[in-house]
């Protein structure tokens, strides 16, 4: 398998471990897979749930795999007929943003697929309260959902401030 299958093939993993979670008990609590203690780590991740009042549980994950940074919203039991959507959101109720990002394979998420376009959302949104995102294909909402992210610093410190700095190995 090339490394960029090996890539995917490990995040479709990644996003599967994270639609299965069903017990999000505390919302701005970030499950992180990896990191800086481990060696020989090829993938480090860091999924958020959704606050449960937003509604279906929605997962944003942030993950370096083989050093490729990669931001996704994955909806844990539905699978979308899109090959993309329009994002619009706002970090602490402030003004509205928006971003384009691409379906995954297995249709149950869209991403910023490299570090050019995750990095700058990252670095944008680190150090805010809440994230309210509204992802859409035309006129039809896939997923609206709100974020709890104050406590996001450690799980960015830890996946994407060493991505691409690591000179990992498949």
């Amino acid at each position: 398998m090339q490394k960029s299958g090996m890539a995917l093939a490990a995040l479709a993993l990644t996003i599967g471990a994270a639609s299965a979670q069903t017990d999000s008990t505390t919302s701005a609590e970030w499950k992180i897979d990896g990191g800086p203690n481990q060696t020989e780590t090829v993938i480090t991740s860091g999924v958020l749930w959704s606050k449960p009042e937003s509604g279906e549980g929605t997962a944003f994950l942030m993950a370096c795999i083989m050093d490729r940074l990669s931001l996704w919203f994955a909806h844990r039991d539905r699978k979308f007929n899109a090959d993309a959507a329009e994002v619009t959101y706002r970090i602490d109720g402030g003004p509205p943003h928006s971003v384009s990002m691409s379906a995954h394979e297995n249709k149950r998420g869209f991403s910023l697929p490299d570090a050019e376009t995750a990095k700058p959302f990252l670095d944008q949104i680190v150090g805010g309260r809440t994230l309210d995102v509204v992802l859409r294909d035309k006129d039809t909402v896939l997923i609206e959902a709100s974020f709890d992210i104050s406590r996001m610093r450690e799980a960015y410190d830890i996946v994407v401030q060493p991505c691409g700095k690591q000179g990992a190995q498949p």
